[in-house]
């Protein structure tokens, strides 16, 4: 086949939807597929490359901070691997108040608006040269499925595939002003779902929240593609023996943004712990926190911020961790991608859970090694400061490498290539 994926985030850049579909293309070319992917520049990468067997086209930016890296360069530049969290400088600060205050007030569809323009051009030429059996494009942001609304527009007889990593015009936070596109939001995304031959979201909760929101014919090409989950390429060290003085190691990874994931409840707990508790864990957290949240860290100067890191580091640090943190998503349809990750460490998992039905908590159903907290209000009950002591203190089975093995085989890239190629055309 010849397939051609239109995603804003690519490889070298971290990302779930980068991670995701990087192994996907690169996987399909390993196969034998002609694979090519439109996305955008990056400092430091040509614009055109065979990269691992696939041609990488890069044109436009995914955003205007990304037009300012590329041209400026910066050490400290978010989303980079090895930039650790750290309170904003002034210039920073004022750079976030004008986003917040002038550009986010009138950008359409999201702030990755900037590559519509580079990324349709390009896409319409590569269909015209290449002629492509498969179009896919991937969100967020959804500009890109604005780009393959415009190719669907002029070759309406190729195959579209609409991969939805999150929702849109009901995302939160809001992907843009509300107040000026609201109605123009929803009614792009239903377009979305009417034109695209085939579209994909990663939960069944998502496909049901879709339901609701535009009826149920909206979903009828649906189809519910799990998490992907890629072995690292290299062996990850044993993990670290118990410490000798019963400290407890806990890893957080993943990012943190308001209002869907903060850590606010996380904090509460560790101030209901006792003095002894809080001096016997040693926490880490792994991930991009963004400016607005990094102030919350100042009253625990013993937790680590690690910031970005590169994939075997972080399968690294998750082997060396006694317990693996989840701070749950406020929505209750989105299943954050490191679920996968979490579970074929085969570590337990410390779950704070903010919704009744929890995407996260069903993920790990049946699985002994998670233990759910829930919050409120970001607070947890007193009650379950004790029993959060109690299994902490108690003993716990890890799976063994067959069984753990078992559990992974859904998520692996050949099992979730082969679900997308199948949903497309029964390939």
């Amino acid at each position: 086949m010849k397939i051609l994926i239109v995603t804003a985030f690519y490889a070298p850049f971290i990302h779930p939807r980068a991670h995701r579909w990087t192994a996907l293309a690169e996987h399909w070319a390993n196969e034998g597929h002609e694979v090519q992917v439109l996305t955008s520049r990056i400092r430091d990468k040509e614009r055109f490359a065979l990269q691992n067997g696939v041609q990488v086209h890069r044109t436009g930016f995914d955003s205007l901070k990304e037009v300012f890296y590329y041209y400026f360069g910066s050490r400290r530049a978010r989303g980079r691997v090895g930039v650790l969290p750290q309170r904003p400088g002034l210039a920073a600060r004022l750079a976030a108040w004008l986003y917040t205050a002038c550009w986010k007030k009138v950008f359409f569809p999201d702030d990755a608006c900037v590559w519509y323009f580079p990324a349709r051009r390009k896409l319409l030429s590569l269909l015209q040269q290449q002629q492509p059996d498969l179009l896919i494009t991937v969100s967020l942001p959804f500009t890109g499925h604005l780009v393959g609304l415009a190719a669907k527009r002029c070759y309406p007889q190729l195959h579209w595939l609409a991969d939805i990593g999150d929702p849109f015009s009901f995302r939160i936070p809001p992907p843009n002003n509300l107040l000026f596109y609201d109605t123009r939001n929803k009614r792009l995304e239903l377009q979305v779902l009417q034109l695209a031959d085939t579209v994909s979201v990663t939960t069944e909760a998502t496909r049901i929240k879709y339901a609701q929101q535009f009826g149920n014919q909206a979903v009828d090409k649906m189809c519910v593609i799990p998490p992907l989950y890629l072995p690292p390429a290299t062996e990850i060290p044993a993990p670290a023996p118990p410490n000798p003085d019963g400290m407890i190691r806990i890893g957080y990874f993943g990012a943190l943004y308001r209002p869907t994931r903060t850590p606010e409840a996380f904090f509460y707990l560790l101030r209901q712990l006792p003095d002894e508790w809080q001096q016997r864990l040693d926490i880490h957290f792994y991930g991009e926190v963004f400016p607005d949240i990094h102030d919350g860290f100042a009253p625990f100067p013993k937790i680590q911020l690690h910031g970005l890191q590169s994939r075997e580091q972080v399968r690294a640090a998750m082997s060396s961790m006694d317990i693996l943190l989840n701070i749950g998503n406020t929505t209750d349809f989105q299943l954050p991608s490191k679920a996968v990750d979490y579970l074929a460490a085969g570590k337990p998992v410390l779950n704070l859970s903010y919704s009744v039905s929890d995407p996260f908590a069903d993920f790990f159903e049946g699985n002994d090694l998670i233990f759910n907290l829930s919050v409120e209000n970001d607070r947890v009950q007193p009650e379950a400061v004790t029993r959060l002591l109690e299994w902490l203190e108690k003993p716990k089975i890890l799976p063994e490498t067959a069984e753990l093995a078992q559990r992974m085989a859904p998520y692996g890239v050949g099992r979730v290539g082969e679900s997308y190629l199948l949903s497309v055309i029964g390939y």
